[in-house]
């Protein structure tokens, strides 16, 4: 059996004399009507599926969002009451938001509750008490960043102290300073700043915290690119923490006019050398690890590359690379504004962009164990990915070819009864709008409702799924 992937909708064509079924209905089991016979098209790969090797496990919190501290005390965004925003992220299942950024090393705690006359400059226990309510509205934990940019051990355990008490449950682990590997280029230390001088101040917060909140939990370096730091922390205090991470940015800055959706959309070969890195450090410990911040283009992302569609292919190729690599996560960096956030602020109500979509994509595809693929695209720029639970197998397909159909040819490497089709599309790769997956958006209130995928049978054991340039899909098998 083959189908036919089309901007915006499906075609399920039958190969062996089967019936032809296409589009969509909500909340039906049942193929639709059946539609003139047509013919398979697109450049041929092929995915073969090893379900029944033992794979990676991916986390049930792979999700993530990373917001600047600097937003907390802003009143509108990150509160239960917007509600909008706390249905699309409880939208994506599980995950974990991240709070830190370069703001974090600048932004003073108050201790203090927020009045007319305190500075957006700090964080006063009033914007930890509302954040901490928009947190518990989410179910999300929290990876909190503490102030390191201006050292005071003294002031940082009170302010863990508070944030404790405000997530209790919620708190996942505190981070000391935010890419501490470029302290001496930022301005909060002189040229002189190494490692060793890193280790030494966190130490001297960790006690500070640890003596008023002795059980605490603790993760890091949360640097921005420098594995020999995350190496070294490894090692020096895998006992103190409960998770080891760092940043990725693809490239930047976002003003860098010779950067385009093609700088993208390229294969990325630094990042599996520095996934393999973080792993390496993490493995002999037993620590998971997790990409605490990243995104395409760092300083904010820029327009008509990291707002586009083509984001949303790259940023479902990248999460399915880091679990890969046996990464437990990622936190897109994001906020009210910026290229590149994955939900935006217009006119006063959030919005989903198209990074958001591809997580949505992830959410449907991402359960069980990643189990291993034999894919074979050629020179096409592709790729497959295959996840397997109990039952069920779940194969992503992207095509980020601009000009080019694919014709994917999937052998499951299980007895399928039935395969589902979701597909992540938009009007084109420029598009900032139009989004949709599996045929959906977000409605009025943020909920997402996926429209019923066709159901079909196997032909043969495999199956043909053509997805159109600038496309990606989620066939669900089983």
């Amino acid at each position: 059996m083959s189908i036919f992937l089309s901007p915006g909708k499906f075609v399920i064509m039958a190969v062996a004399g089967s019936l032809i079924a296409a589009g969509c209905s909500k909340k039906s089991d049942t193929a639709l009507s059946a539609l003139p016979p047509a013919q398979a098209k697109g450049t041929p790969a092929t995915v073969i599926v090893h379900p029944n090797e033992t794979g990676i496990p991916v986390s049930t919190s792979f999700l993530g969002f990373s917001y600047e501290t600097g937003i907390l005390p802003d009143s509108t965004f990150l509160t239960p009451s917007n509600t909008v925003l706390v249905q699309l992220i409880r939208n994506l299942g599980n995950g974990v938001i991240r709070v830190g950024g370069n703001s974090s090393d600048r932004l003073v705690w108050t201790n203090m509750a927020r009045t007319a006359v305190t500075g957006k400059d700090s964080v006063s226990t009033t914007d930890i008490d509302r954040f901490a309510a928009f947190a518990k509205a989410t179910g999300w934990p929290v990876l909190f960043g503490l102030n390191l940019g201006i050292y005071d051990p003294e002031r940082a355990a009170t302010e863990a102290s508070y944030v404790s008490q405000a997530l209790g449950g919620n708190l996942l682990a505190l981070q000391t300073g935010n890419e501490t590997d470029l302290f001496s280029r930022n301005g909060h230390r002189d040229a002189t700043y190494q490692y060793t001088n890193y280790q030494q101040e966190w130490n001297q917060y960790f006690q500070a915290v640890r003596n008023a909140l002795p059980a605490v939990p603790f993760a890091g370096p949360d640097v921005a690119y420098k594995t020999a730091w995350i190496n070294s922390f490894a090692i020096a205090e895998h006992q103190n923490i409960r998770l080891l991470d760092g940043h990725y940015y693809v490239t930047g800055p976002g003003s860098d006019s010779s950067i385009t959706y093609h700088t993208i959309l390229a294969s990325d070969t630094k990042l599996p050398v520095y996934l393999m890195a973080l792993k390496n450090s993490a493995q002999p410990y037993s620590l998971p690890y997790r990409i605490s911040e990243c995104n395409s283009i760092y300083s904010g992302g820029r327009k008509g590359v990291s707002d586009i569609f083509a984001s949303a292919l790259w940023a479902l190729d990248y999460m399915w690379t880091v679990a890969k690599y046996n990464g437990q996560g990622i936190n897109f960096h994001g906020g009210t504004g910026g290229a590149y956030t994955p939900i935006a602020m217009a006119n006063g109500m959030p919005v989903a962009r198209p990074e958001y979509y591809a997580m949505l994509a992830f959410h449907q595809a991402a359960h069980g164990n990643l189990v291993p693929t034999d894919v074979n695209t050629g020179q096409l720029n592709a790729s497959a990915y295959a996840c397997k639970d109990a039952s069920t197998e779940y194969v992503t397909l992207i095509n980020k070819e601009e000009n080019q159909d694919i014709s994917f040819t999937i052998t499951p490497g299980i007895k399928a009864a039935t395969a589902q089709v979701f597909i992540l599309t938009a009007p084109g790769i420029t598009s900032t709008d139009g989004v949709t997956f599996a045929g959906s958006q977000p409605d009025a209130n943020g909920k997402f409702t996926p429209s019923s995928p066709t159901i079909y049978n196997p032909a043969n054991g495999n199956f043909i799924v053509n997805v159109p340039r600038g496309n990606a899909a989620v066939v669900v098998i089983h």
